[in-house]
């Protein structure tokens, strides 16, 4: 088992790195206030959520916070894109050119938040099954 959690860990901080990045290039923090949120919750992402993971007694808390922050992130992404979307505010609307809409809206996002929250889920495994034998 040993032999997965280095990678696990490695690809957990890239898919961090990459929304962290991603967020800095979308939500720009000198803009405004509102812009903040996004790129603190990247930041936390980043830093402490990784951090928990290298410990068994903080694995839990990880987690916990990865689910969380994952869940949240799908749910606001999703908020905004049907919002948009029902006021009219997307280039394409769903009914003219359906896979144009789902490519302008946030669903390529929320599928690697999805991915974020897998690997999360699987170093949690791993690094439970690891300590107990």
């Amino acid at each position: 088992m040993p032999v997965y959690r280095h990678p696990l860990w490695a690809a957990l901080m890239a898919l961090a790195l990459g929304s962290a990045l991603l967020h800095l290039r979308i939500h720009p923090p000198w803009q405004g206030p509102t812009y903040i949120w996004p790129n603190l919750f990247a930041a936390v992402d980043l830093v402490v959520v990784s951090l928990l993971f290298l410990s068994r007694a903080t694995a839990i808390l990880g987690l916990l916070l990865n689910s969380f922050m994952a869940f949240l992130g799908i749910i606001m992404m999703t908020d905004f894109s049907l919002s948009a979307t029902l006021a009219g505010k997307m280039e394409v609307l769903p009914q003219t050119n359906f896979f144009g809409w789902l490519l302008l809206i946030t669903l390529p996002d929320s599928a690697i938040l999805l991915a974020d929250f897998l690997v999360g889920l699987a170093l949690y495994r791993v690094v439970m099954a690891e300590h107990s034998q």
